[in-house]
């Protein structure tokens, strides 16, 4: 449960290296679709993750708050 708050902290203080530290993605990549983009044509995630993370979103925007 300490690793969650670490990682909603880490979020919070710093999105992109966050999410940099858990990808690879390009640091000429900025913008959140093209990120997404990256992801599934590098098949560092499927279509089913990027489905199931959209789902969650309003959860976890709650939870940054």
């Amino acid at each position: 449960m300490n690793n969650l708050f670490n990682m909603v902290s880490q979020y919070k203080s710093n999105p992109m290296a966050a999410v940099m530290q858990r990808f690879n993605i390009p640091r000429n990549i900025s913008n959140p679709q093209d990120m997404v983009q990256h992801l599934l044509d590098s098949g560092q995630v499927t279509q089913d993750q990027v489905n199931n993370a959209m789902r969650m979103r309003p959860q976890f925007q709650n939870l940054m708050k």
